[in-house]
């Protein structure tokens, strides 16, 4: 049994990766603005660094606006996974050269949001996400100060995307049969 253990290990970090990022393209590519119970197609973009992340802010000290948080810690949690999973899977590169494939992933989801008005494209959303992303990549640098091995990161990280992708898939999953 202890042989097979390195190839579960693969199975599930490449299972819950692929799901991960099927999730990750679902909600970049085809969310949808509501507006009275019907949804409408958006296209809108915003080239300005820091301009979005600033309102957000601004609304976030002075008015305690729930969906400013919700928006910048989504754009930040979103792709955290894959900050540690690009390392885990593709192991060896430096992290600056992972930040450059977070950065080309996150600008490409936002050129296609908006050349195919599948929402809002935000160059603050490619600043969030990049951030997100770079500490996805810290935490892989921490895990393996902790764990000494890249392969020990590897299976920790199986362990903890089977931990926590089942119910993330359980949760889509239900919540799309639910909305139809």
């Amino acid at each position: 049994m202890k042989k097979y253990y390195p190839l579960l290990c693969s199975i599930l970090l490449y299972t819950f990766f692929l799901v991960y990022l099927f999730l990750l393209l679902s909600v970049l590519l085809f969310e949808r603005i509501n507006f009275n119970g019907e949804q409408y197609l958006v296209r809108s973009i915003n080239i300005v660094p820091f301009h979005t992340i600033g309102t957000y802010l601004s609304e976030i000290i002075h008015k305690s606006s729930r969906i400013a948080f919700t928006n910048i810690f989504w754009n930040v949690l979103m792709f955290a996974p894959l900050g540690l999973y690009i390392p885990v899977i593709k192991g060896g590169k430096k992290t600056i050269t992972y930040l450059y494939w977070i950065f080309l992933f996150s600008l490409t989801a936002e050129i296609l949001q908006w050349i195919f008005g599948l929402g809002a494209s935000d160059i603050d959303d490619i600043i969030l996400n990049c951030l997100g992303g770079f500490l996805g990549l810290m935490a892989f640098k921490i895990l393996l100060i902790i764990f000494k091995k890249e392969n020990k990161v590897r299976i920790f990280t199986a362990i903890i995307a089977a931990l926590v992708g089942f119910p993330i898939v359980y949760i889509s999953i239900a919540t799309y049969l639910y909305n139809q």
